[in-house]
């Protein structure tokens, strides 16, 4: 265990210390992890650990996909093809905390799926910490992409709001689950805390709808910007980058060159941007997706992680590999180097190449925004999925 991990693991022990100190000998506060599928887990709270800074101890950096239309909120986790358990969990309601029910998605990306069992009962106290999306008994719904900050002024990363309580950007979602009454009361939330926080070159935005409607929130020259009048799609782009600038009048006018491919009425993208192939995708056939929750599965499919190692894909998608001296300015012939090496690491499907493995979608989340409920996929299969109910 390297010695990021002792500390986390020793703070989260010392954490459950002080919790059942005040509780004395009270039965567990969570149920004991039950195995629906490989690679996932069930978990029930009536409370937790909270930690708003857990996300300074983990592993992070994904890719990702989030659609919404009409009570349909879509979600896909991509990350790398690694031997890691995901955990629905849900999560009752605390009045003396001013905390809602909620449903989601969580993970501790450095636990390995043959030692569930061997967890500690600190780190399944703090699990709903590193919830990625979920939705609460008011119909709020939110997820968190990365998005490259190494396009941007890194001190966004640092700080949003000097002087308020402090948040890791991995703790948002959790925070609105808890608290929000609406999205626009979770926007109000977060713009009255202090963000902050990075993997490497990559920050975090957030996609936060209700049924009324969807805000894209993002970290951008040291505050929290929201808006509520975007296609209601997020990649791994900035959306909010940059509107007036003339760079961005001109680029409406003439269209952006991506990768030698043209793209109109789209946001202004920043070199780094990555996701821009699924983005058109998800906004073609957009639609299909405010149908049902079988129908928003289906569209979120259309964009699952490994297309983007398959020749037959059309248009290739190319802006999954803008890293390093990549940007989507690059001509297709630049990318096939890092495109190759992606491909024979895919070829192996080995889950046990670190770093550097390829990425899949780890889950696929379908929220039913009036009904309060989950749809899951998980590991790429479609053939059948689980599903769960908030109330």
């Amino acid at each position: 265990m390297n010695s990021s991990k002792k500390a986390f693991s020793f703070f989260l022990t010392v954490l459950m210390i002080f919790s059942f100190a005040a509780c004395g000998s009270a039965a567990s506060p969570f149920t004991a992890p039950k195995k629906l599928a490989d690679y996932l887990y069930y978990m029930e709270y009536t409370d937790y650990a909270v930690d708003l800074t857990t996300g300074e101890q983990i592993k992070g950096g994904f890719a990702c996909s989030s659609v919404r239309n009409g009570n349909f909120y879509g979600r896909n986790l991509d990350l790398d093809y690694a031997d890691v358990p995901e955990f629905v969990v849900k999560v009752a309601a605390k009045e003396s905390e001013g905390r809602y029910a909620s449903i989601g998605v969580a993970a501790v990306l450095t636990l390995k799926s043959n030692a569930v069992d061997k967890v500690s009962e600190a780190e399944l106290l703090a699990m709903p910490n590193v919830t990625f999306d979920g939705i609460n008994e008011n119909g709020v719904a939110i997820n968190c992409n990365v998005v490259p900050a190494v396009d941007l002024d890194f001190s966004t990363l640092l700080s949003t709001n000097y002087g308020k309580p402090r948040i890791h950007i991995i703790s948002v979602v959790r925070y609105v689950l808890d608290h929000a009454k609406s999205a626009a009361h979770g926007v109000e939330l977060l713009k009255n805390m202090d963000i902050y926080g990075d993997y490497g070159s990559w920050g975090f935005h957030w996609m936060l709808s209700d049924e009324k409607e969807t805000y894209i929130i993002e970290c951008i020259d040291g505050e929290l910007v929201a808006r509520n009048d975007t296609d209601n799609i997020m990649t791994n782009f900035y959306v909010n980058y940059a509107p007036n600038t003339p760079y961005a009048k001109y680029v409406a006018q003439t269209g952006q060159k991506v990768a030698g491919k043209i793209y109109e009425g789209f946001p202004i993208l920043t070199p780094h941007a990555c996701g821009v192939e699924r983005y058109a995708i998800l906004k073609e056939h957009y639609a299909e997706g405010g149908k049902s929750a079988e129908g928003m599965a289906h569209l979120m499919e259309s964009v699952k992680y490994t297309q983007s190692y398959e020749a037959g894909t059309e248009p290739f998608w190319y802006t999954e590999f803008t890293e390093g001296n990549l940007t989507i300015a690059n001509a297709p012939m630049d990318f096939k180097a890092a495109i190759q090496h992606n491909i024979e690491t895919y070829k192996l499907h080995d889950r046990s190449i670190q770093p550097n493995n390829f990425w899949h979608t780890w889950h696929t989340s379908v929220y039913d925004l009036a009904n309060r409920t989950l749809r899951l996929n998980i590991q790429e299969d479609y053939s059948k999925h689980y599903d769960f109910r908030l109330n």
